[in-house]
């Protein structure tokens, strides 16, 4: 499965709510549980998974974006979850992020882990798109950027 494939409108968040990392992982996470009907334990696990790998070094870039992700075993498809937020989060980089994208992986499948995370990091290396990106007002604009 590609990045894009990987969006789901369902996924994205426009305006995130989070004020610190740990809540903006929360956050989005809660968009996947409630998509996927997930029990608490298993969103816990999930939750706990990203903020292990944040535990060997942030996730964040020096342009406002942060890319938490993870590697679920049993996990069946790759899930991007979008969120934008409107006052920046300390996540651990030089400037605080107001994009996220947490990714989770199967664990079985480190390849796909690798290319999506990729993807992301070749889109966002266009500063017009991380602008347009950072002054979407909706989920729906969101998604509008990727595939219009």
């Amino acid at each position: 499965m590609t990045f894009l494939e990987a969006i789901d409108k369902d996924l994205i968040k426009v305006p995130m709510t989070a004020r610190n990392g740990k809540e903006a992982v929360e956050e989005l996470v809660g968009l996947y549980a409630a998509k996927m009907g997930l029990q608490p334990s298993e969103s816990e696990g999930i939750l706990s998974s990203i903020m292990e790998r944040e535990s060997l070094g942030s996730t964040a870039m020096e342009n406002g974006i942060a890319i938490p992700h993870a590697k679920i075993s049993g996990l069946k498809n790759p899930a991007v979850m979008i969120g934008v937020s409107r006052i920046g989060i300390d996540f651990g980089g030089k400037q605080p992020s107001s994009i996220f994208f947490l990714v989770l992986a199967p664990s079985e499948n480190p390849a796909e882990h690798i290319q999506i995370l990729s993807s992301i990091a070749k889109v966002c290396s266009s500063d017009l798109f991380v602008r347009m990106l950072r002054s979407s007002k909706t989920k729906d604009d969101v998604y509008q950027l990727f595939f219009d």
